[in-house]
């Protein structure tokens, strides 16, 4: 019997187990030749795994934004630019300096410490399910998440300690800027838009997944395929695809190490299906093509070990607390029913104090709304909040100067306000700790953390930088010395 026979038989044999289809529901995955009945709705199936592959590689390259690098003080301008950067005088830099926050207080870094009986808890918790099965962590929030920098040295510091329960969401959204992933690769090909959470209050509820978006393609033989290698060096054994099911929904067919393995059919009322492929032995791709032009929607794809610890980064460029209300949240339930976590991470905030005028009671109230609707959904999971980190904002002050022989030349000077969005993040920190408590959440102070370093505007003249020349993301280097100083907190 060849390979694919035998997958074939597998998945005929997990079909016939009570648990893997007695289900009522709509979407099912078959072989192509299986008849249009009303399929399950969560399936699970069990494939040969073992295949060695080459590494994927993609067939057209995914390019995202790039935002030119801007200068510095002291710096040289952009190629093309007649102006001149000057640098800022000793007194400058003195007057500069008398802005910025004074450093955290005794008292103020007692008040940002754990309680030790949550940590107690939550490591005991950890621990008990990553020795048996997997733990899983879920961390949501917005640019600084997604870049995985920070995300990723989490995950090595939670499962050097636990075990390595595999790389867990890998994020469909990638190709948007500022997106990275835990695994070898994702290529895609054929057309496929995104949905994000709508940022409007009274927007049209998003039908999404725990990543807040929605993948979905029309196009016939469109596909997205994974390479779920990963560094931890944890193997695959189970692959996990949460999609949409609705009415007009189309098929999908499934190819797990370049064998056909069925279709799953996507049509029915409004839901979150799931189908779990589990490998006898480790897995090495995963492919998911359409087949006409009815709609699919993707709503999140896992990979992950036996047990051990597996952190989920929903993280999105941008991201708002607010994602979270404008949601449908009986889909965001009924994924968490499949796969429950934990431990949940919340790291908004940068993006919600933006604009000329910031009302904190306003904030307050939205942030109330994110946690009652995240709450909503994962009532029982222990939670820890990420504040805003340090921020710094710039200016440009252009002039025309002219020497002592009559030569005038254009110059322009990098004036930087260490006061305004520094204040403002340390006012939402503290809301977010007021409002986290009556939730039973923790809260991580990450800009008190970089105060207690220097600060945003130092931490970008340190050699080399943890702070990135925007001033409101850090440096790849910082991401990690940050996140060594957040898994500290957490007794990692």
């Amino acid at each position: 019997m060849n390979f694919a026979r035998r997958a074939l038989l597998w998945l005929t044999l997990a079909c016939a187990a009570p648990l893997a289809c007695a289900e009522e529901g709509a979407a099912s995955i078959a072989a192509p030749t299986t008849s249009t009945a009303l399929p399950p709705l969560h399936f699970a199936a069990t494939v040969p795994g073992g295949a060695h592959m080459q590494p994927l590689r993609c067939a057209t390259p995914t390019r995202t934004a790039q935002t030119p690098p801007r200068p510095v003080e002291g710096g040289t301008p952009p190629a093309g630019s007649d102006e001149e950067e000057l640098p800022l005088t000793q007194q400058q830099e003195q007057e500069l300096r008398k802005e910025a926050l004074p450093a955290p207080t005794l008292d103020d870094l007692r008040k940002a410490l754990p309680h030790e009986e949550w940590l107690k808890v939550m490591h005991q918790r950890i621990r008990d399910v990553a020795s048996s099965r997997v733990a899983r962590i879920g961390v949501w929030g917005g640019s600084h998440m997604a870049a995985e920098y920070f995300v990723g040295e989490l995950r090595r510091q939670w499962q050097g300690r636990y075990g390595a329960g595999g790389p867990g969401h890998v994020n469909l959204l990638y190709g948007l800027p500022g997106i990275r992933l835990p695994v070898n690769a994702m290529c895609r090909q054929g057309r496929w838009q995104h949905e994000l959470a709508p940022r409007a209050v009274g927007a049209a509820a998003l039908s999404a997944g725990l990543g807040l978006f929605m993948v979905n393609s029309r196009e016939a033989g469109a596909f997205i395929e994974i390479d779920p290698g990963n560094a931890s060096a944890a193997a695959v054994r189970t692959i996990t695809l949460h999609f949409l099911r609705q009415a007009e929904g189309g098929m999908l067919t499934l190819v797990v190490d370049d064998v056909p393995v069925g279709q799953i059919d996507t049509k029915g009322p409004l839901a979150l299906g799931s189908v779990q492929i589990k490998g006898m032995a480790a897995l090495s791709r995963i492919k998911l093509v359409a087949q006409g032009r009815e709609p699919v929607g993707l709503l999140g794809v896992y990979a992950e070990a036996d047990q051990g610890v597996v952190l989920d980064n929903f993280g999105i460029a941008g991201a708002s607390g607010a994602f979270w209300t404008t949601v449908h949240s009986e889909l965001m339930q009924q994924a968490t029913a499949q796969r429950p976590y934990e431990l949940v991470m919340l790291a908004y905030g940068t993006n919600d104090v933006t604009g000329a005028h910031w009302d904190p009671q306003d904030y307050r109230r939205r942030f109330e709304t994110t946690m009652e609707a995240m709450r909503q959904v994962m009532p029982q999971a222990l939670c820890v909040l990420i504040t805003p980190g340090d921020r710094v904002t710039t200016s440009k002050v252009r002039s025309v100067v002219r020497d002592r022989n009559g030569r005038t030349r254009k110059v322009v000077q990098t004036r930087y306000d260490l006061k305004t969005f520094p204040q403002r993040h340390m006012e939402a920190a503290r809301i977010q700790r007021e409002v986290g408590q009556r939730h039973q959440c923790m809260t991580w102070d990450f800009s008190l953390e970089m105060r207690k370093a220097g600060g945003a505007y130092d931490l970008m003249k340190k050699q080399p930088p943890w702070m990135a020349r925007d001033l409101i993301h850090l440096t790849p280097l910082g991401y990690q010395e940050m996140a060594k100083v957040y898994a500290k907190w957490l007794g990692l």
